[in-house]
């Protein structure tokens, strides 16, 4: 993958990382550069789980994978399937 962008190998390790997600995205807020991400995962695996331990378990794995130290600034959503419903209905 060494000609994909930054956000495109961290979407790519985010979608091995939960398979089951039923939204999986990314925006990449710095022109390509990937200094500033904004990463959408919507799972079930969040069920039950606070919050700042959905965002820690995916950006371990990013550290894990070698890309967390690219990154300058993510901004994650990691939502349950009914939050995400809400979140959809408030718009």
């Amino acid at each position: 993958m060494s000609g994909s962008s930054l956000g495109d190998r961290v979407l790519a390790e985010v979608k091995q990382q939960y398979p089951n997600a039923i939204e999986c995205s990314i925006i990449d807020h710095s022109d390509g550069c990937g200094a500033k991400l904004e990463l959408t995962v919507v799972s079930d695996s969040f069920e039950g789980m606070m919050l700042l331990k959905r965002h820690r378990e995916i950006q371990n794995h990013l550290k894990e994978k070698g890309l967390f130290d690219e990154i300058h600034a993510l901004q994650i959503k990691a939502w349950t399937p009914s939050q995400w419903e809400k979140k959809k209905g408030d718009n």
